[in-house]
């Protein structure tokens, strides 16, 4: 190693190779260069210039057993060096691994830092920051995962989605940020790519204005933007910095109702083809966020990232996270609004070749699911798999005047509505491999469900024919069925009615607040926590308890406990 590096070109190597990392805090001997050349990166100024240089503050991502992936923004206007350290203390007294990364315009100033080390040790909590120009970020805060063979008493964690930036406050996350917690998985809609569709961001509580001008973002720099103004909410930085995240994204990282490189804002889908910028939602996403997926640039925008992995808790939980939209079929009956929402749907809806993982993705989820041999299964979901339908007998019989519809209609096929043969396909493979304690986590739909997933929905119900468990958590900000008009004026309980009685599978359904959903993991039970907070149209408010679920282990059972 003393041939590699000299006091010459110790620096010059870490510019060509983005990140160099050693245990401890002084500088070891294989780097061939005295502690003064280097010191000084990590020399930090008594003024405290932090929101400044650091405006995105910091965040941590993708634990591992031995391992995490550090981010920060640095302010600057050329190539620049920045220095980070992780500790066993907040006070920064025992430094366990230090480094220096590289980061200049290409990169949009963002740093990310893959730091695997037999240093961090397993299931414990560390503290990092940053150090650029003598001044230090703000601390950040992370824990490792347990050791995969290792009996776990707990897992804890909170799950979140949908946080339209226009739409409100991030109160919820300001809540989250207090709970005691492992970790938290964002199930996407991380950003909104529109910053003024009156079709579903009506309240405009805050306003945003994309460099290119537009309402949608076109190119690398309104994606760019958009993550930096999202990141520079106090909450969401709050957040970060408390612990690390396991994200995945949904549709509005790249477009609305997106699939594959596709948009759906026309009826046209050669006009909705839009490689070129899926792959700069891609490329932001992958600068932005605190993720070890690589991007790799020199692939076409199917294959520039690949965000499906899974994270195993020791004995006691694997956490499976999938993609939902960079391999999936485009709707099935049509382009148009009346094709894609409330409608009866089409033949083509039982088309066993249509798919929403891609065959690839299929695989390797059946695989990690059905061969897990830890006591949890849990898949990280975007949309809903739960069928979601209004009946007509249930609207002709609820007697609401001027309320008819011409036959059952699907909420929407943007959900797994809209791939019903592979989802049957899943839930078959599961139910026969006799998997058991299988719980799914869901975002999208801006709405509280709890409920049972089952092979065939249209049956009638029985929770003794279930598979699984779903919990669809209620969105941070964007709009829920309570706040989007409807084509018949229903107030929300109405809404709450007609598809409760649709859809006897689903057990609780909440559309009228925001808020998180809490996950408790024990050996003998599951325990989902429903949370909402009072207001998200002015900062504050108050954090209430809506529901409470708990799955005993081995049983796909949905208790209520409170």
């Amino acid at each position: 190693m003393n041939q590699w590096f000299s006091r010459r070109n110790f620096l010059k190597y870490s510019l060509a190779t983005g990140v160099v990392i050693w245990a401890g805090e002084e500088i070891p001997n294989w780097l061939g260069v005295e502690t003064s050349e280097v010191s000084s990166l990590f020399a930090i100024e008594p003024v405290n210039a932090a929101t400044a240089v650091f405006a995105q503050s910091v965040a941590s991502g993708d634990p591992e057993t031995r391992g995490i992936t550090l981010w920060t923004r640095v302010t600057a206007t050329a190539a620049a060096r920045v220095a980070f350290e992780i500790s066993s203390s907040a006070a920064f007294s025992s430094v366990v691994l230090r480094g220096v990364a590289n980061t200049d315009a290409s990169r949009d100033y963002t740093v990310k830092v893959q730091a695997r080390s037999r240093a961090l040790q397993p299931f414990t909590t560390y503290y990092y920051r940053f150090i650029f120009n003598g001044t230090a970020s703000k601390t950040g805060r992370f824990k490792t995962l347990p050791a995969p063979n290792a009996n776990v008493d707990q897992i804890r964690f909170g799950y979140i989605s949908c946080q339209d930036y226009t739409n409100g406050y991030y109160n919820a996350l300001a809540f989250l940020a207090q709970e005691n917690i492992d970790f938290v998985v964002h199930l996407g809609d991380y950003i909104y790519e529109t910053v003024d569709d009156p079709s579903f961001q009506g309240g405009q509580v805050r306003t945003i204005k994309l460099p290119s001008g537009k309402a949608t973002a076109q190119d690398l720099a309104d994606y760019r933007f958009l993550y930096k103004t999202y990141r520079s909410d106090a909450n969401l930085q709050r957040l970060h910095e408390n612990f690390a995240f396991i994200t995945i994204w949904d549709d509005h990282e790249f477009a609305n109702d997106a699939y594959r490189q596709y948009t759906t804002e026309t009826t046209t889908e050669a006009q909705n083809r839009k490689p070129g910028r899926r792959q700069f939602a891609n490329r932001a996403w992958a600068e932005y966020i605190p993720s070890s997926v690589p991007f790799e640039s020199d692939q076409g925008p199917l294959d520039s990232l690949k965000i499906y992995r899974s994270f195993v808790f020791g004995k006691l939980l694997e956490l499976v996270m999938t993609d939902e939209r960079l391999y999936r079929d485009g709707p099935p009956c049509g382009l148009a609004d009346a094709q894609r929402s409330l409608t009866p749907g089409c033949t083509n809806l039982g088309n066993p070749q249509r798919t929403m993982l891609g065959s690839t993705q299929k695989r390797w989820f059946l695989d990690k699911v059905t061969r897990s041999s830890r006591i949890w299964k849990i898949w990280g979901n975007e949309v809903m798999t739960m069928q979601f339908k209004v009946l007509k007998a249930v609207v002709d019989g609820a007697g609401i005047p001027g309320v008819t519809i011409p036959a059952d209609l699907f909420a929407t096929l943007d959900q797994w509505d809209g791939y019903p043969a592979e989802r049957a396909a899943l839930l078959s493979a599961i139910r026969n491999a006799g998997v058991k304690n299988f719980v799914t986590i869901t975002g999208d739909l801006h709405t509280y469900l709890a409920g049972y997933q089952r092979v065939n929905f249209d049956a009638a119900f029985a929770t003794s024919d279930a598979v699984g468990i779903e919990f669809v958590g209620g969105s941070v900000t964007s709009s829920n069925l309570a706040e989007q008009a409807n084509a018949f004026n229903l107030t929300a309980a109405q809404v709450a009615l007609l598809f409760q009685a649709s859809n006897p599978h689903i057990q609780y359904f909440n559309s009228v607040t925001h808020g998180y959903n809490i996950i408790d993991v024990t050996s003998s039970a599951l325990v989902c926590t429903m949370k909402a907070v009072s207001t998200i149209t002015t900062p504050g408010g108050s954090l209430s308890t809506l529901k409470t679920f708990r799955v005993p282990r081995d049983q796909t059972l949905l208790q209520v406990l409170q």
